[in-house]
This record gives C-alpha cells, sequence and structure tokens, in this order.
C-alpha cells in the first residue's frame, strides 16, 4: 500500500479549526469555510490564506467607510511615497461635507483603515468642538476660542 502524504501540522490544524467553526454556522458560512479551507489544502499555507482574506476584510471595510463618509478614494503615485511626500493617509476635506483621501502607493488597506478612522474621529470632535463654542456664543458668551476653552474645560487641540 503506498504511503500516503502526511498533511503539515499548520495546515491540519487550520482544517480542524475550520471543521469545528463550521458546526454553529449558518450554511452561507459553512460555505465560506469549505472555500478557505480548500485554498489551505491547495497552498499548504494557512497563513498566507488568512493574510490575504484580512486584507481583503480591511478592504471592503475601507470601501464601506470611506462611501458612508462620502469619502472619494485615490491613490497616490509611487513618486510620492519615495521621495517621503506621502508616508500617511491624507484627507481633503471639502466644504461640501465630502472629502478626497489620498492613499500611499502601496499601503496596507488595515493602516488606511485606521488612518481613516482617526482623521473622521478628529474631523467629528472638530466638529463637535465647534458646535460647543457657536452654542456658547448664542447662549450671551462673548469670548476668544481660547476663554471657552479656559471656562468650559475643553482640551485646546
Amino acid at each position: 500500500m503506498p504511503d500516503s502524504p502526511t498533511i503539515p501540522t499548520k495546515v491540519a490544524q487550520a482544517l480542524a479549526a475550520i471543521e469545528a467553526a463550521k458546526q454553529d454556522s449558518e450554511p452561507c458560512v459553512a460555505t465560506c469555510l469549505d472555500t478557505i479551507a480548500d485554498l489551505i489544502k491547495r497552498s499548504g499555507d494557512p497563513d498566507a490564506v488568512f493574510d490575504r482574506l484580512m486584507v481583503g476584510f480591511a478592504r471592503e471595510e475601507l470601501r464601506a467607510l470611506a462611501s458612508a463618509h462620502g469619502i472619494r478614494l485615490a491613490e497616490s503615485t509611487v513618486e510620492a511615497v519615495a521621495s517621503g511626500h506621502l508616508t500617511e493617509t491624507l484627507v481633503i476635506w471639502e466644504w461640501n461635507e465630502r472629502a478626497l483621501a489620498v492613499i500611499p502607493r502601496g499601503q496596507r488597506p488595515a493602516d488606511t483603515l485606521a488612518q481613516l478612522r482617526a482623521a473622521i474621529a478628529e474631523r467629528d470632535e472638530e466638529a463637535r468642538l465647534s458646535s460647543a463654542f457657536q452654542a456658547s456664543v448664542a447662549a450671551g458668551y462673548v469670548e476668544d476660542v481660547e476663554t471657552w476653552h479656559a471656562r468650559t474645560g475643553k482640551a485646546a487641540g
């Protein structure tokens, strides 16, 4: 009887984990997990398969986040990255609540996603502070921003 090829331990562990995950999964999730298992069997490298999946998930989440916030995504030139002029995602907020995000060519989607989330959070905080200051002025306080910060305890940015 010919020897059957042995499955590397890492592959066997990944396939066993996938089979265990399928036990409590919806049929569509089980189908997806079967596809992942097939990719692992063909490549023999579960880490590479999972890395590719995570890049794909991050890319899809990035597209959804950008769409939800009216942000157009554009990739920079190689030269902009090589020269050091663009080292992280640059978000240009437009007057109409839309924006353009220029992404360094070759940057991982997960890194872009984190940078875009930070830019959105910063813009939201600026809008919140602006609104609070305007409300203060409307309430009759006549003061500059620094005095307002001191009076309300808001941290100056």
